[in-house]
């Protein structure tokens, strides 16, 4: 496996997404009779112009069962922006340890994200390798529904103020009906070292007038005339209330629903940003995210 390092400068890459190159070989050397796989690694380092920097870390392995490009395979496949630099060298590994966490789980925390996504991919492998023995020397027992895939990556979607705001995402599919898409926002307080959660943003006694203005505003974007119109798209008003699935941008938080969370599978994910100009009242006193707004406004 062979990686390639990118210099890149400019806040401006984020907004436009990254642009990355795939290199893709085979590797005849291998000597593992029961694998053949096809290996894609790229890394990349993203200099910003704030106290967070990021590298961008691609890979993608399929591995195909019998060493036989006729059977099924499983397909991993990694685009991850992660933390990179950071002036406090004991805040950087604290946030990165938080980051792999979220990704891979506590078993890789102690992993720099590199490695952690390197041991989980192999992981991964194994595992289908394991699954799919009973199977490796008879025919007539291989079927589609053999076919795996996870695609995993992470992005980010704000760094300012000390606030940075990332997104997670993860498509996985394990030969049924259709594949299973994730998506999950995070926003951390870079002075704290701590990821924020929603009782760290609304008193509890203020999450129903939220509630509500998330429904409104969902109305408002589908072009219904009501909230009770919601219904008649398919969406459950009642699920669509404010969860720990958020993370805070430049103009306002916004909120993240996957499938089945608030709507049917085929309506998909469902996005909801409350601006800070309706959200400010309900904010707690000492909220982090109000550095946000408070510094466009001196």
């Amino acid at each position: 496996m062979k990686s390639r390092v990118i210099l890149l400068s400019g806040v401006f890459l984020f907004s436009l997404g990254i642009i990355s190159c795939k290199q893709k070989k085979s590797h005849p050397e291998k000597t593992d009779l029961d694998q053949y796989s096809e290996t894609t690694d790229t890394s990349v380092i993203i200099k910003q112009i704030d106290t967070l920097s990021f590298a961008l870390y691609e890979n993608e392995e399929k591995y195909h069962i019998n060493n036989d490009t006729t059977m099924p395979a499983c397909l991993f496949s990694i685009d991850m922006v992660y933390p990179d630099n950071y002036p406090n060298n004991a805040k950087l590994k604290q946030i990165q340890k938080y980051f792999v966490k979220t990704i891979f789980g506590e078993e890789y925390q102690n992993f720099a994200p590199k490695l952690a996504a390197e041991k989980y991919m192999q992981n991964y492998i194994d595992t289908y390798k394991k699954d799919m023995s009973q199977y490796s020397h008879s025919k007539k027992d291989i079927g589609a529904w053999m076919n795996y895939e996870l695609s995993m990556g992470s992005r980010s979607l704000y760094n300012n103020h000390d606030i940075w705001s990332y997104e997670l995402s993860t498509y996985m599919f394990t030969g049924g009906a259709h594949g299973i898409y994730t998506t999950i926002y995070q926003t951390f307080d870079l002075q704290k070292g701590k990821s924020l959660l929603l009782n760290d943003l609304i008193n509890e006694k203020d999450r129903t007038h939220v509630d509500e203005m998330l429904r409104k505003q969902l109305a408002n974007d589908l072009n219904l005339k009501s909230v009770n119109e919601l219904s008649l798209k398919d969406y459950s008003p009642e699920n669509i209330v404010a969860t720990d699935n958020f993370y805070a941008g430049e103009n306002g938080i916004t909120w993240l629903y996957n499938p089945y969370d608030i709507a049917p599978y085929y309506l998909g994910q469902t996005r909801i940003t409350l601006p800070y100009s309706a959200l400010s009242s309900y904010l707690m006193p000492e909220c982090p995210v109000k550095r946000i707004f408070n510094s466009e406004e001196e």
